[in-house]
């Protein structure tokens, strides 16, 4: 069974040495849980960017924004609403799981005339990016812990007082062992083994 938004705030909770638990964070009316909602999307993408797991990433056409937005840019792109962390733009029909120079496409991250793009030569570019639509029951156990810690860590201050700097500094370094195990967890399940004229940049320059 995965975790839900409760069992993340429960866990914060006890990061936080506090005794008290939350059924619905939408209707609960106390400080605490008032606290851990305002800090609760941040620590969600946060999290979720410093973690950059196979697992929550996702591919999407990136939709035109304008055309020729700057010079040497032939495509400005809308930079996904739902985009934590950018991994890298591919050509249309060739994707690969190989993360290596081949498989990327050069591009830009800008502000151009008020809105965030990402320009590129690209036609029709392809992104792969850690998305924050993410359900929370697909998290891995060590990946909703890091979740849970680093709301706790943004939380300590309005929660705990004066007495903050000790309690975040340990739930910092659980919040780095959850976030490196989910991050293990990760590898082990995409890990994939090629023949090496397909994964060795080395060959790959040797033979175009």
């Amino acid at each position: 069974m995965g975790y839900t938004k409760p069992q993340i705030y429960n866990l914060a909770f006890g990061a936080l040495l506090l005794s008290r638990q939350t059924t619905d964070p939408a209707t609960d009316p106390s400080n605490e849980v008032k606290v851990l909602n305002t800090h609760y999307q941040t620590a969600l993408d946060g999290a979720l960017e410093d973690m950059d797991l196979d697992s929550t990433s996702t591919r999407a056409t990136l939709a035109l924004s304008v055309s020729a937005p700057m010079p040497y840019w032939n495509f400005g792109y809308t930079y996904p609403a739902d985009c934590v962390a950018l991994r890298r733009l591919e050509p249309e029909a060739s994707y690969t799981p190989i993360d290596n120079r081949r498989s990327h496409v050069p591009k830009l991250v800008r502000i151009v005339s008020g809105a965030k793009l990402i320009l590129s030569n690209e036609e029709n570019a392809i992104a792969e990016y850690i998305s924050n639509v993410v359900p929370l029951s697909t998290l891995s156990p060590h990946g909703g812990l890091a979740v849970a810690y680093y709301l706790a860590w943004l939380s300590a201050p309005l929660i705990a007082g004066k007495g903050s700097r000790t309690l975040r500094n340990d739930v910092w370094e659980k919040y780095v062992l959850a976030k490196g195990q989910a991050q293990e967890q990760d590898r082990r399940e995409n890990a994939n083994f090629y023949a090496d004229g397909v994964d060795s940049e080395f060959v790959n320059v040797r033979i175009t």
